[in-house]
């Protein structure tokens, strides 16, 4: 089948992927710190104070993640989007009116969970289930929503700021989850598998089984694979959240560094596909090694330019492996072990996903307030990408073992 066959034939489901993907956006690090500034202005915080709060709420994002993004195994991806979407919408409500660190702190952890962690593990989940023989294209579709959100939503809220208050902008915001809860509640009144893939049945992990998330625990295919899983969250986290300080640092405005960002969102996307493409051919086992190595030389860019060309050149490269990022490692773990309990064993890798995005700007925000600035960050950064690689190939090398 060919790729516009392919999208005219699964319309329905590939738009609801695509959708939830991009309603993440408000739920995420890049999202959520345009705003850095404003907020740490409104409660007078210091930048370690601000990543302690968004650690926090993000840490316990995390830990409820881990227990309910199992729910994607056993109800409707219509009825739990609009749940979850409805929450979100709520959570960018209460960024308008809060009038506490407390309150922030709580507004805080629902907008990771229910943004960056429930909605994006909806997607994921669906499209990897939903898909058999063309699950790399379809995270791919999918995962373009998140791709235009991360690239665009910056961009566009940077200028809003300068004509409205930044609490008004969450307020506005807040109208487009509600429009997607309904889209994708009418879009998946009839939610089922597409015709070559028996929803029943599911695809088998390694060994021909279908593994639980217990088995996944002891399996050191997972632990070969956890910095890896922690590591990028970490440090692409900190890449966005630290966008004001890196842009004064560097001397440069910040809006003139944000209009770089569809140029990763090009590359991204272009990744995306070619990953979904390749995964569909090799499959991920063999391609999970080998694509955090460009991370590994942007991160090194990032830590001696001094210019917006070679910032943007380090943004390709970075862009190289976190288009990657949601297209291999989410069917990585389908290959691995099976489908029947990817929403529990998904929500095991989220949540590890989602404690490194608050370990980034925690770490990052400590580590400034003691004048170690973001130039040495970004260089050990590289290094811990090293590390990570050589250990995501000897997850490769067992896995294959275990076919």
């Amino acid at each position: 089948m060919n790729f516009v066959s392919f999208i005219i034939a699964n319309k329905l489901w590939l738009s609801a992927g695509f959708l939830l993907a991009l309603s993440s956006s408000f739920g995420q690090t890049f999202f959520i710190s345009i705003f850095a500034a404003e907020i740490m202005s409104s409660f007078d915080l210091s930048n370690s104070e601000w990543g302690t709060i968004y650690a926090s709420g993000t840490l316990l994002s995390a830990v409820a993640m881990i227990y309910i993004g199992g729910l994607v195994d056993d109800y409707k991806t219509r009825n739990i989007s609009f749940l979850v979407l409805g929450i979100l919408t709520l959570a960018m409500c209460s960024m308008a009116i809060l009038d506490s660190v407390a309150a922030l702190i709580i507004t805080i952890f629902f907008l990771r969970l229910m943004g960056q962690g429930m909605s994006t593990h909806l997607a994921h989940v669906a499209m990897a289930k939903w898909f058999s023989r063309y699950r790399g294209r379809a995270l791919a579709l999918s995962n373009l929503g998140y791709s235009l959100g991360e690239s665009f939503l910056p961009m566009f809220f940077v200028g809003f700021l300068l004509v409205l208050p930044w609490r008004s902008i969450w307020l506005l915001s807040a109208v487009f989850p509600v429009v997607v809860a309904v889209a994708i509640y009418f879009t998946l009144r009839d939610e089922r598998s597409p015709e070559f893939f028996q929803e029943d049945k599911g695809t088998f992990g390694l060994g021909l089984r279908h593994w639980s998330r217990s088995e996944v625990l002891k399996s050191s295919i997972f632990w070969f694979a956890f910095p890896g899983l922690l590591g990028l969250p970490a440090f692409g986290t900190v890449l966005f959240f630290q966008q004001v300080n890196y842009a004064f640092l560097k001397g440069w405005e910040h809006l003139s560094m944000v209009k770089a960002y569809p140029l990763f969102t090009i590359v991204a996307v272009g990744i995306s596909f070619l990953s979904g493409t390749l995964i569909d051919r090799y499959s991920a086992i063999k391609l999970i090694g080998f694509y955090q190595i460009p991370a590994i030389v942007g991160f090194y860019i990032f830590s001696v330019c001094e210019t917006l060309v070679g910032f943007s050149i380090g943004l390709i490269c970075f862009a190289i492996t976190a288009g990657s990022n949601n297209i291999i490692p989410n069917a990585f773990w389908a290959e691995c072990f099976g489908t029947a309990s990817l929403g529990k064993i998904k929500a095991l890798a989220a949540g590890v996903m989602v404690v490194g995005s608050a370990l980034g700007p925690l770490i990052s925000g400590f580590l400034i307030d003691l004048n170690f600035n973001l130039n040495l960050q970004y260089n050990l950064f590289a290094t811990y990408f090293v590390f990570s690689s050589m250990l995501l190939i000897m997850a490769t090398r067992k896995a294959m073992a275990t076919v």
